[in-house]
């Protein structure tokens, strides 16, 4: 019979991650032990890979196995655009800063920085900061204004506006002409929100609005539920 591993090994690695969030990585030994103790007993690939991973970044002594998922193999193989980049594929923006947090670049770091503020996790958005002070910066930017971080993802007033009307089904020159702003001004818009959100198609945005609540109106939620069923 496999092991229950299914709940101790995910709160494992909460664990290990707020052990190196806190910056003490030696909390993060005996979660680490207890995953280890699966490995080989019907320990998943994915909570395999990602214990791994973790044992890279804490710089602890790692394995690299065939099927590891590639979210996690280029990480702990220290390819960090390409972890980044797998990240950003599969719609885990926060993910996908994690990765870039750990590039020691600091256009990388800053990009990471960008990310954690937007989708307000503030402890991750501190360890950038430090991190961004490490690397010989002195001037940082600010974070984003309170209203934007009373948003979804850390979109602005606009980007939540507009993201409700593409729930709605609306083309970017209906927005437009509702807005009395040009195509093009929307076009940025729409591609900004995807951008923050990590994600790919104006389908996708669809069904982060309605996860989000921004549904408002009943034939909002009609037009909402014909594209996500497509």
């Amino acid at each position: 019979m496999r092991p229950q591993n299914h709940c101790a090994v995910p709160a494992a690695l909460v664990a290990i991650e707020w052990a190196w969030l806190s910056g003490r990585p030696e909390m993060a030994a005996a979660p680490i032990e207890r995953i280890l103790r699966y490995d080989g007993r019907g320990l998943q690939a994915r909570h395999r890979g990602e214990v791994q991973r973790w044992l890279r970044r804490l710089g602890e002594p790692f394995e690299d196995f065939p099927d590891c998922p590639e979210v996690f193999a280029t990480g702990y193989r220290g390819e960090w655009r390409a972890a980044a980049g797998a990240w950003q594929r599969v719609g885990a923006p926060y993910h996908q800063a994690v990765e870039l947090l750990d590039s020691g670049d600091v256009d990388g770091t800053m990009m990471a920085l960008q990310i954690f503020d937007s989708l307000g996790a503030g402890p991750a958005v501190h360890l950038a900061r430090s991190r961004l002070r490490d690397l010989g910066l002195s001037q940082l930017p600010r974070g984003p204004k309170p209203t934007t971080r009373a948003n979804p993802a850390g979109l602005t007033d606009r980007q939540v506006e507009i993201l409700t009307m593409l729930s709605s089904g609306s083309t970017n020159a209906e927005i437009a002409a509702r807005l009395v702003v040009s195509v093009r001004t929307v076009d940025h818009h729409v591609s900004a929100v995807l951008q923050k959100l990590g994600l790919k198609s104006r389908r996708q945005a669809a069904r982060a609005a309605a996860a989000f609540g921004l549904v408002a109106t009943d034939e909002n939620a009609r037009r909402l539920a014909s594209a996500a069923s497509g």
